[in-house]
């Protein structure tokens, strides 16, 4: 194939939950002979992962839309012109067959300069309720890709096929047995694994250490927590000496600490919460009350599966997390016959790829 005809640039903003399901794409891509170039957000949650990955990535300087308007709003549009105009160049330089947007306010520009320079386009939209960048875009692209249903309310020109999910949640590099001899870990205590997202969590944090310290110093669980940056050397530091208790600031391979857990709490974005189900994992889920139009909430009411709880963050006590994570333990038998029955993923993880990458090309 000729490598100048066969270039697709994803966009992708600065989370995992935007990243994930473009980097599954793009590995689907590669795997058809295409060569996928991702336009990042420039901050260094975004430069770590694409670090640990072989794509090529070019990144942009853009910032939140704020919600009032005020000297960061029109910092915001003048990081969107400039975007704009960097776009058009690279576009114009790199020639891609198509481009597609994995949501958030990177996806405007880039979109709208392959509009202009007759690109075929298209958006990927994890979430339930979508963002407002990805409803105004809707408007003009090829197609828009949903995960639920009932985001084409909201959304123009959609097919629902799933959110896509990396390979490496369900091929590991290593197994359980030698995995859990790394960390220190065995199998006679439950092992519970904390995140609060690829950006971290203070309240979770906070309400974990306090409820799972002195578990873990008297032997009764283990924990694996992955702080994000905020608050990973103070937690490290509370916790040393303490072999129960394993911190880290972020985890790239996920898959392997999902596959040694027993009982998972986290956040609620979409990737998250597929993954979950795919791999029918226990999980107590904590939507961050200020996402956008509270989408984590209804992305964890949407995603069926028995061995789940939802709890409120403004709710968030020690108490509360005990009392869930020991519910979870008295139902996980019934709960993992049930769902080895009924949850099973829309489609097979590479379909769903496929079926996507099916529709750009």
């Amino acid at each position: 194939m000729n490598s100048y005809k066969n270039k697709i640039i994803i966009a992708t903003s600065g989370t995992g939950g935007h990243i994930y399901p473009g980097i599954a794409l793009a590995n689907e891509f590669q795997n058809k002979g295409y060569i996928p170039i991702f336009f990042i957000s420039n901050n260094i949650v975004s430069k770590s992962i694409f670090k640990n990955h072989n794509f090529k990535y070019i990144p942009f300087s853009l910032i939140g839309l704020p919600r009032k308007f005020s000297l960061k709003f029109v910092f915001f549009l003048f990081k969107i012109i400039l975007a704009f105009f960097k776009s058009i160049v690279v576009i114009i330089k790199l020639k891609p067959i198509a481009i597609i947007g994995m949501g958030g306010y990177i996806s405007v520009p880039i979109i709208l300069a392959a509009k202009i320079l007759r690109k075929k386009t298209f958006i990927h939209e994890q979430n339930v309720i979508p963002g407002l960048a990805n409803i105004l875009l809707s408007k003009l692209i090829d197609k828009t890709f949903i995960s639920f249903n009932s985001s084409a309310q909201y959304l123009h020109n959609t097919i629902c096929l799933g959110c896509p999910i990396r390979n490496n949640i369900f091929i590991l590099s290593i197994n359980r047995t030698d995995f859990l001899c790394k960390i220190g870990f065995n199998d006679t205590k439950p092992i519970i694994l904390i995140f609060g997202g690829s950006l971290g969590s203070n309240l979770i944090n906070k309400i974990a250490y306090e409820t799972f310290i002195d578990l873990s110093k008297s032997n009764k669980v283990q924990i694996i927590h992955v702080t994000g940056l905020k608050n990973y050397y103070e937690l490290k530091n509370k916790v040393k000496g303490n072999h129960s208790y394993k911190v880290f600031n972020y985890i790239h391979n996920i898959g392997e600490l999902y596959s040694i857990s027993d009982i998972i709490i986290c956040r609620a974005g979409a990737s998250t919460i597929f993954e979950l189900q795919a791999l029918n994992k226990p999980a107590i889920l904590i939507p961050y009350l200020k996402a956008t139009n509270n989408h984590q909430y209804w992305n964890a009411q949407s995603v069926k599966f028995d061995n789940k709880l939802i709890i409120d963050e403004t709710k968030l006590t020690k108490y509360k997390l005990l009392k869930s994570i020991l519910y979870l333990q008295r139902n996980r038998n019934k709960n993992q016959v049930i769902n080895n029955v009924i949850i099973k993923i829309k489609l097979p993880q590479e379909l769903i790829c496929a079926e996507i990458i099916g529709h750009i090309l």
